[in-house]
Order: C-alpha cells, then structure tokens, then sequence
C-alpha cells in the first residue's frame, strides 16, 4: 500500500518526518520536492492529518445532516437532466 507523509529535508539533505513513521523493516521511497514556501505562505484550508482526523471527530462533523440513497440519487438525476435540457 501506497502511504504519503509529509518530511521537512534540511540543508544536509537529511530528512525529518513531520509525524510518526512506524516501520517494521527498511522500506524504499521516492522522494518528490515542492516549491520553496515558508509555512505562513501555505493556504490556511490546508492542515495535517491530526487536524482532519479531529474534525472527523467533531460534532460538526459527526452531527452533519445527512440523506438519505434516495435524495441523493434524485439530486443526480435532477442535475444530469437540468444539463441535459439545456
């Protein structure tokens, strides 16, 4: 299984995982660089992953509406047919 994390590299070209990386035995890796931003240039949208995993646990999440199969399939149908009639 595929797995992505997030790693700072300092200037020796050392890298420092950003979260835990829980290894059994030696993994290999490919390492893709990002643009230069410092932190404070990042979109404020975007977290880390214990930031999503608190908001899956928040009531704003966990109390959300939900529909049922049925609205959600007439909601579909109601947006393909309204693109379609145009």
């Amino acid at each position: 299984m595929l797995q992505t994390i997030e790693v700072e590299i300092d200037m020796n070209g050392h890298i420092h995982p950003l979260e835990p990386l829980p290894l059994a035995h030696a993994r290999r890796a490919y390492l893709t660089l990002l643009p230069n931003e410092k932190k404070e240039q990042l979109n404020p949208a975007q977290g880390t992953a214990a930031q999503a995993l608190a908001l899956l646990a928040s009531p704003r999440f966990t109390q959300r509406p939900e529909a049922s199969p049925t609205e959600v399939q007439q909601r579909i149908d109601n947006l393909r047919n309204d693109w379609i009639d145009r």
